[in-house]
């Protein structure tokens, strides 16, 4: 096979579905060996399999990233597994809802490890076996559009999601002299299961009414919510050697809701 990403090795962080699905299976479609990662190893496994169902270029890890021994242990078993690591892509995240009136201790601990604390400890260790590999890397870091824009009742979430920002920034001042690009996506409304569900079992909707649903109303430009896949496009970009010029960026893939 070839494409843009022979030869590469991609790992992407929650693989098991979403955007993280999407993106691993657009790096594997491009030619290159996928790790995929998620907490919910029964849902990584699904995914590896639908992406490569020979599993020659895929590999199924199920672990939890903020936890650093973990993320460690994921970033050394995928270069064992494929001899190098080109790209990570960090897009595993958790949600908080409400006001800041209504945080607390355990949920401020929750969103930090789960949007901050995952990203640093992936990235912390992914640097090192990009130098090894002698030809650089890419890191790219899933944010939220929201990030800049802001809204209600996200308050923790949107908190953290901009300190990826600011984390993607400073990774790609330090380890630009590595070869270490570090750019961050910041998607819009994303039309992915999660959300599905959420709302159906809200609503008591079916899933397939709960989807249709969904985009309506939708304060995009477009007037809809993204595909994955069309997030999933701009992370391979930027994991790619296309993106060569490209570190420290903003990425806006999010409809015109910004705008």
């Amino acid at each position: 096979m070839t494409g843009r990403m022979t030869g590469k090795v991609a790992l992407v962080t929650g693989g098991g579905g979403g955007i993280g699905q999407a993106a691993a299976q657009l790096f594997w479609e491009e030619g290159a060996s996928v790790a995929v990662v998620d907490v919910d190893g029964a849902e990584a496994k699904r995914a590896a399999e639908e992406i490569d169902p020979s599993g020659e270029r895929v590999l199924a890890l199920a672990a939890r990233l903020d936890e650093e021994a973990e993320a460690k242990r994921v970033v050394t078993e995928t270069a064992g597994r494929f001899g190098r690591l080109d790209v990570l892509a960090n897009v595993a995240g958790v949600r908080v809802y409400g006001p800041i009136t209504e945080a607390d201790a355990e949920s401020w601990d929750t969103i930090l490890r789960g949007n901050l604390l995952q990203v640093a400890y992936c990235s912390k260790y992914a640097v090192p076996e990009m130098r090894r590999g002698g030809g650089g890397g890419s890191i790219v870091n899933v944010s939220s559009a929201n990030a800049i824009s802001g809204r209600g009742g996200m308050a923790q979430y949107d908190a953290t999601k901009a300190a990826v920002l600011a984390l993607t920034r400073s990774m790609a001042h330090d380890h630009a002299d590595d070869g270490v690009r570090v750019n961050a996506v910041c998607p819009g409304p994303t039309l992915t299961m999660f959300h599905v569900r959420r709302r159906a079992q809200a609503t008591g909707e079916s899933l397939e009414e709960a989807r249709a649903k969904l985009g309506a109303g939708t304060p995009t430009l477009l007037k809809r919510q993204a595909d994955p896949r069309e997030i999933g496009y701009s992370i391979l970009f930027l994991g790619s050697d296309e993106a060569s010029y490209v570190t420290g960026a903003t990425f806006m893939v999010d409809g015109g809701l910004s705008a």
